[in-house]
């Protein structure tokens, strides 16, 4: 079985991660914000205050937190971490990126070797289960 190299790695994940984000925007809504429904001011998160078409209802004003953070990572959030992803798979200085079962920024401090946060973000992505939808 050949393995994948580091760039391999980085661009299924920014492949996946464009694929999860276009398929969470609808009617070419890619941000999101948080908002409160009308009747009971439960805290949402929504892709348009007006007429939304995705709303994601928290029951307790104690997840408004978990609101804010869901619409900070929202579709468009989401495409521009693919290009990051993408970007840095693509680095020509960087022969790790290309050599199969490197190890070499798996060791490094994330806080400042950009590929070395990238790929474990990738590879987090990369192991996520996703589940088709039922019809």
């Amino acid at each position: 079985m050949t393995r994948q190299t580091p760039g391999d790695e980085l661009r299924a994940a920014a492949t996946r991660l464009r694929t999860l984000a276009n398929a969470a925007a609808h009617d070419g809504r890619h941000t999101w914000t948080t908002a409160n429904t009308l009747g009971s001011k439960s805290p949402v998160v929504v892709d348009d205050e007006q007429t939304p078409s995705v709303l994601i209802e928290s029951f307790a004003s104690r997840l408004e937190d978990v609101n804010r953070y869901i619409a900070a990572l929202d579709p468009k959030a989401g495409l521009l971490l693919a290009d990051l992803l993408e970007s840095v798979s693509c680095d020509a200085d960087d022969s790790a990126l290309d050599d199969p079962g490197s190890e070499r920024h798996d060791a490094c401090d994330k806080t400042v070797c950009a590929p070395s946060a990238a790929l474990a973000l990738a590879r987090i992505l990369n192991a996520l289960e996703t589940k088709e939808p039922t019809t």
